[in-house]
């Protein structure tokens, strides 16, 4: 209580009634400072009263210093749940101390605004974005002169995004405002490296690092589930493999065993697939992501704290420290990749600093496994990632200054120089930088800028209060089947600018396809009855697994390959688990066929496919992917496709691979890779995606504006070609997708012969580089992909609705059903079969114009095309019959498309004229967004 006892009166009066005797360290530690007015970066796991640790000295400070009119301190979280949430734990202590608190986002109702404006609380807790808004508020912006405080919440989720870019602009803006050093505090979850996440706070002031003395305990496992007989009957139930099973109904045997259980998984596809298992068994277990509505995820919350849910399934929306009430074990259905997101994911168990925090992995394969034991490993000796904070975002900056134009109307540009030079990320700002940036601004009409000024224009309110955000926005793209015309879901935009192109292959809602076309807002696509070199989708969402996790992997599977079981005596698993990580190991060995260790490269090559296996993670492969594929194109002359993950690059051709070809990727100099990168990447559907979402964030295009809409995108790149908005395409993508630095060492260390490269034939992959191939979950693959699409368009077109109408008298016409047509069908008023197929939406019309041409009336061009294209219909219905009729109730096919497909089609061979209208529709579906 003798930390306690430096806090206000009535902050004490508080900490009895609420029953706290004790502080946590972690509050022993930051109180006396934060006190002290130091600012301070609080480094804590989840529950051990970081919160209260920065919040009690603040509002004893507030109570003993001198009531000001303005908003005195300001909270800063980087959700608007966690804003809800926070304002839920503070209101009692509000209440209690006299201290006004709002929430200020988004969502805030216009008369609560209002309300703010009229009278400021002493508190806001607000976003990022809304601070954004609040410093150019005529009002409210006179509010904030009196700041005193600033906390930031989960200050490391924000760092390293762009979102952490303007947030340390912004609070230098507020600093402005103020004329003083107000006192910044930051919250953080356990890093790899607080000292640069203290200078993100405040580079220029010292800051107090405090973290807790005595870690929370933690006690992890991981499990590969041992498959027992019951699980026949649970695979059976819902329709899924043995193994997928096993691990649903372990889940269930710990729910069941435990009170209330968080089963976090990576992806919001593996949330819906689990989720979907659970409700089919009727388990009360609920489900949480951030593509639910705000209305049903509270919901959730609330089912889950009040116990009518016994289990919770979540992304990363659940990570941070939103309020579910006690949970007393954590799930995590699959590596979590990083070692921060398990920390951070078990730490919500026990959510307390006396419990215990209980985790279970539930691992998939083999690869799997053993990336799980690693990570398990270093979370348990707190070997925690770095968290990175962006350099020089030119896009945040172009943003910051047009905010600066609107807070002073006529700004110096020596003075805002100054002023980012004092946020972290834009201390190494040039002069040069800042004055090409405003150029573009100039250029773009977003300002007006001289030799020594600039300031707002028109266009600056739109651009301004339209990019307050720096996440992305996201389009959906409704995916339809084109045999069937059926939607078969919906992918998002990050996705389909990444993997998905015409001719790729994709696995979506467990099945794989191949990708006819993209338009704006639909991708048409066709079943497939392959896996191979498919990119499952949800693989935009995956985390990335870090260099550092996959080279312990490499050395852990040279400790198997030495020791075999025993290398894993030390690990915290089951012992059928331990047998199920090595199984792939001692297949290989079996096999005679080499393992890639730390400095041991293998490539492996077989038919149309070679796997370079390579543990150096996601971003590193990704980077050596893309260059190996795009040197095997220059020296092969056809396309050579990649997908890469964190411990194996796969490269397919069209043809198959020559050894000779493939040793020469080897001999790549390190000084040649980001020439390559940059020559190439610009031809890639990613960086038109990447590019949309900077040239958005300029001010160069529209918020509407479609990365799908290839040609006018394609324009708009060559017009921004080696400016500011080119480059910081390329910068996001390298930093977001690629890790060029360690890909160059490690090709460094190939030429050099520090780390050895075999290259081995193959009739078939290897047992670890089939792991790459099928590492998709669940895939139900159709038999025969060709079959099964001709058997659906001809379901389809036989509940197509056509219009015939007869040429030779003009009178009759009649819409049918395409099942209930015979085949000596005729007109209805002359007996003629001259009957054109309308299967328009102006049928009508047609038939007048087509009476019109009998009248001998003067025809346009275009008139004349479609009475010949009538014509054409009915010659091919009097020389085929019904075929004529089925065949041009094709998509995409008219009457000259139709006499290809009948004149192809085999006689008497149903079947046959079925697969050419399936040719023809496809070609149909990858052409049209050229002419449509």
């Amino acid at each position: 209580m003798a930390i306690f006892s430096l806090l206000h009166e009535k902050i004490r009066q508080g900490l009895k009634e609420l029953g706290f005797i004790e502080p946590t360290d972690i509050q022993t530690a930051a109180i006396p400072k934060i006190l002290k007015g130091r600012h301070a970066l609080l480094i804590a796991p989840t529950g051990i009263g970081k919160t209260e640790a920065a919040m009690l000295p603040i509002f004893s400070r507030f109570l003993e210093a001198e009531k000001k009119k303005g908003v005195t301190i300001l909270y800063i979280t980087p959700l608007r749940a966690l804003n809800r949430d926070l304002m839920q734990r503070l209101e009692w202590w509000g209440d209690k101390l006299g201290i006004r608190i709002a929430v200020r986002h988004g969502d805030t109702k216009q008369s609560e605004r209002r309300k703010q404006t009229l009278k400021p609380p002493d508190m806001f807790i607000t976003t990022p974005e809304t601070l954004q808004a609040l410093l150019t508020g005529k009002v409210l912006r006179r509010h904030l002169k009196d700041v005193e405080y600033v906390v930031v919440d989960e200050i490391h989720e924000l760092a390293e995004s762009k979102r952490g870019a303007q947030l340390s602009t912004a609070l230098e803006r507020l600093y402005a405002i103020t004329n003083k050093e107000f006192q910044r505090i930051g919250i953080s979850a356990t890093i790899g490296n607080p000292e640069e996440i203290a200078n993100f706070l405040v580079w220029h002031k010292k800051v107090n690092i405090i973290k807790t003395t005595n870690p929370k305990a933690m006690k992890i496992q991981v499990e590969y589930p041992d498959p027992k007989r019951e699980d026949r009957y649970i695979s059976a139930k819902i329709l899924s493999s043995i193994s997928v099973a096993s691990r649903v109904r372990r889940i269930v045997e710990l729910v069941k065993a435990h009170n209330r259980v968080l089963i976090f998984v990576n992806t919001r596809e593996t949330a819906e697939a689990i989720a979907s298992r659970f409700k089919i068994l009727e388990e009360p277990i609920g489900i949480h992501h951030s593509s639910l509505s705000q209305e049903v995820r509270v919901d959730t919350e609330d089912e889950f704290k009040m116990g009518k849910l016994k289990a919770l399934i979540a992304t990363s929306s659940l990570e941070l420290g939103i309020d579910i009430g006690s949970v007393d074990l954590v799930i995590q259905y699959k590596s979590p990749r990083q070692v921060l997101r398990l920390v951070q994911r078990v730490g919500r168990a026990g959510h307390s600093h006396k419990k215990e925090s209980k985790g279970v992995v539930i691992a998939t394969d083999s690869d799997d496994t053993l990336e799980s034991l690693v990570i398990t490993c270093r979370s348990l000796d707190g070997k925690v990632e770095s968290v990175k904070p962006w350099e020089k975002p030119f896009d945040v900056l172009a943003h910051q200054l047009v905010g600066l134009a609107f807070e002073y109307r006529k700004v110096k540009r020596e003075h805002a120089l100054l002023l980012f030079r004092r946020s972290y990320p834009f201390r190494e700002l040039k002069e040069e930088e800042l004055d090409e940036t405003l150029r573009l601004l100039s250029q773009l009409r977003i300002l007006w800028v001289d030799d020594d000024y600039f300031g707002r224009t028109r266009r600056s309110l739109e651009y301004y209060y339209g990019n307050l955000s720096t996440i992305p926005d996201e389009r959906k793209f409704f995916v339809r089947n084109f045999a069937t015309g059926t939607m078969v879901g919906v992918l998002h935009e990050r996705f389909v600018a990444s993997y998905a192109e015409p001719g790729s292959r994709i696995i979506f809602k467990g099945s794989p396809w191949s990708v006819l076309s993209i338009t704006e807002d639909e991708i048409t696509v066709e079943p497939m009855d392959r896996v191979e070199g498919s990119i499952p989708s949800w693989v935009g969402e995956e985390i990335p697994v870090p260099f550092e996790v996959a080279q312990d992997v490499a050395e852990l599977m040279e400790s198997v390959l030495k020791e075999d079981i025993k290398a894993l005596d030390s690990f915290p698993c089951t012992e059928y688990t331990k047998r199920q990580a090595v199984s792939k190991i001692r297949h290989h060995k079996r096999k005679g066929i080499p393992i890639a260790i730390k400095n041991r490269l293998v490539l492996e090559r077989f038919n149309s496919f070679a796997v370079i296996h390579a543990p150096f993670g996601h971003r590193v492969n990704q980077t050596l992917g893309r260059v190996y594929s795009m040197v095997l194109t220059s020296l092969l002359g056809s396309n050579i496709t990649f997908r890469g993950d964190a411990y194996r690059i796969i490269l397919q051709a069209p043809f198959n691979f020559k050894m000779d070809t493939l040793e020469q990727l080897f001999r790549v100099s390190p000084d040649f890779i980001q020439p390559i990168l940059i020559s190439n990447l610009r031809r890639t559907s990613l960086f038109r995606w990447k590019f949309s979402q900077v040239a958005k964030r300029f001010g160069v295009i529209s918020k509407e504006f479609s990365y799908a809409n290839i040609r006018k995108m394609d324009r708009v790149i060559n017009a921004y070609r080696d400016t500011l908005v080119y480059n910081e395409t390329l910068k996001e993508i390298f930093r977001d997708n690629l890790n060029v630095k360690k890909a160059k060492e490690v090709i460094e260390k190939i030429v050099l012969g520090e780390i050895e490269v075999e290259l081995i034939s193959l009739k078939e992959p290897s047992p670890i580089a089939e792991l790459g191939f099928r590492n998709y979950g669940e895939v139900v693959v159709p038999e025969k992909a060709e079959r099964l699409i001709a058997k659906a368009v001809k379901k389809r077109i036989s509940d197509r609705r056509v219009e015939l109408f007869c040429l030779y008298c003009r009178k009759w016409h009649e819409s049918f059903m395409m099942k209930s047509i015979m085949e000596d069908i005729k007109c209805g008023k002359c007996s003629a079969r001259m009957l054109a197929v309308l299967k328009g939406r102006d049928n009508r019309e047609l038939m007048k114009l087509y009476r019109k041409f009998k009248r001998g009336e003067e025809l346009s061009q275009e008139e004349k095309r479609r009475v010949k294209s009538m014509q054409t219909s009915a010659s091919l219905f009097l020389s085929y019959g019904k075929k004529a009729v089925v065949a041009q109730a094709g998509i995409g096919i008219g009457p000259d498309v139709a006499k290809r497909v009948l004149s192809r089609a085999r006689i008497g061979d149903e079947d046959s004229l079925y697969r050419e209208i399936v040719k023809e529709e496809r070609n149909y579906a990858r052409t049209r967004v050229f002419w449509d």
